[in-house]
């Protein structure tokens, strides 16, 4: 085994590929090397960067996924067999328990907005990970179920005998499957990415993977393991024995945020040691009393958060501002609700616009208030017919011509003070937006030329399964990986100590 360690900004992804590279110019075939990654962002990550380097289609590329996707692809499984938040209620009303589950489990655990009868989930789903048993989890669960462990098993059992019915599995299931039916596909090389991350079971599919190889690459930073909380084992890949490669230059971390960070990992015991350099700026460092204070109006930023209540908070704020921002994946605004603006004041000023374009402004106006009942037998617009506000008027049900606040009547009154503030702001509509919100456990692998850390950090025990008191350095492997986003300056805002939160160092 050849072990890669790649502490934050080293360009760990970059070479991995130009490992594939050497492989794929040494005579082996795209379809015998796997590329595993942690998360569904990674994965497809490099692919992108794969395809684009060597001139490949994701076809060429069968084995660059998940271990979900692969143990899901080689048992020829069907997205109908997959259990959605939907089944999950149809479970629970067959085991008669009534609205019992909310979300459900997904690749990286149950739903975090879950309910009551999804920590039971949590507990049942944690116990198949870890590959222990389940009463075993129950015992040492310090999540308050406020049941007894006769219909903790009742739950459990009647899981099985639904999905085992109805030919359905969960995710933690395909995993199952996979060892179970011994599914591994036979590859010359195998790269497993993230590797600090894996649950035990999915350990048990790295090994496997590696023994049907011949050669295998594990690739991690112990440093960032913070998804312990689901079931991680970064003990393993502390543990791992092989040659290893250490990336010892980052192309990302200034030299005071380098200092900084390395003060807070070093709290960690039982880590491997791994020394590396920044890049040659220094960076800047600054700490607010608030985030009010920091002026987001220039540059790209990534707004960080511990916890998802954090990142709302953030969220409400920037909206205030006016600043359009992508929060888990998604704009701020709907870009058809700013196509739909952007028409509707062309049209007001004069300008012509096509069929379709006055179907999405319509799409926003209120059937029979401000635009009549029929509108839709407009022409589809393929004649290249341009229409003026005045011929909707006159020949298409249009009603009025007020500004786009009081016109497009769907518009919710949240987004329309937003989008004010934003057009206030002098904000690009049409432009991607440069601010992204995140909690720091989905921005893991992100970067941005300047940060902003709220600090809070809660005092509470960080794994929900298990009596153990190593939470202190779970949380400095959390605010290691916020620290390390930032490619210029990082902006820290202190504590809120009266929410009952605080630094773990």
């Amino acid at each position: 085994m050849h072990i890669v360690l790649g502490p934050p900004g080293t360009g760990k992804t970059t070479k991995l590929l130009s490992l594939v590279e050497s492989y794929l110019e040494s005579g082996v075939p795209p379809d015998r090397i796997g590329y595993f990654a942690f998360t569904r962002r990674a994965a497809q990550e490099a692919i992108d960067r794969a395809c684009l380097k060597f001139n490949f289609n994701k076809k060429e590329l069968p084995y660059f996924r998940t271990l979900h996707s692969l143990a899901f692809q080689q048992a020829g499984l069907t997205h109908s067999q997959v259990i959605t938040p939907e089944k999950y209620q149809e479970i629970a009303e067959w085991l008669k328990i009534g609205k019992f589950f909310i979300g459900g489990v997904t690749e990286q655990g149950p739903y975090k907005d879950f309910g009551y009868g999804d920590k039971f989930l949590e507990i049942i789903n944690m116990a198949r990970i870890l590959r222990e048993p389940l009463r075993k989890i129950y015992n040492q669960s310090i999540v308050p179920l406020k049941t007894d462990w006769a219909r903790v098993d009742y739950v459990s059992r009647g899981l099985e005998h639904w999905k085992e019915a109805y030919g359905l599995f969960d995710y933690t299931g395909m995993l199952e499957l996979f060892l179970h039916r011994d599914l591994c596909p036979k590859l010359e090389v195998v790269f497993i990415d993230e590797a600090q991350d894996l649950s035990p079971i999915q350990w048990e599919m790295v090994r496997r993977l590696e023994e049907r190889s011949k050669i295998c690459y594990v690739a991690g930073d112990d440093d960032q393991a913070i998804f312990r909380y689901a079931g991680a084992d970064v003990e393993q890949f502390v543990g791992l024995e092989g040659d290893v490669t250490l990336l010892d230059k980052s192309y990302r971390i200034p030299s005071l945020h380098h200092d900084l960070s390395i003060q807070v990992i070093h709290k960690i015991v039982g880590r491997r040691e791994k020394p590396f350099t920044a890049k040659e700026d220094k960076g800047e460092i600054f700490w607010h009393r608030h985030s009010e204070e920091v002026d987001l109006s220039d540059k790209d930023w990534l707004l960080l958060s511990r916890t998802t209540k954090g990142a709302e908070q953030i969220e409400e704020e920037v909206r205030k501002r006016g600043h359009l921002y992508i929060y888990n994946g998604s704009r701020s605004l709907d870009s058809k609700v700013i196509d739909a603006v952007r028409f509707w004041e062309a049209l007001r000023k004069g300008e012509r616009i096509t069929a379709d374009q006055v179907r999405l402004i319509y799409k926003y106006m209120l059937l029979n208030k401000q635009i009549v009942y029929g509108y839709k037998t407009m022409p589809d617009g393929e004649d290249g017919t341009l229409y003026s506000i005045e011929d909707l008027q006159q020949s298409h049900g249009l009603l009025h011509a007020d500004p786009w606040d009081q016109g497009l009547g769907k518009i919710s009154q949240r987004d329309k003070v937003y989008l004010r503030a934003c057009l206030r702001k002098g904000e690009k509509l049409d432009q991607t937006p440069r601010i992204r919100i995140s909690t720091i456990h989905s921005a893991k692998g992100a970067e941005a030329t300047n940060v902003m850390l709220l600090t809070d950090v809660m005092r509470r025990p960080y794994s929900m399964w298990r009596k153990i008191n190593t939470y202190d350095e779970d949380e400095a492997r959390v605010f290691y990986v916020g620290l390390t986003r930032a490619k210029e300056q990082l902006h820290l805002v202190h504590p809120m100590f009266s929410q009952g939160y605080a630094l773990p160092y």
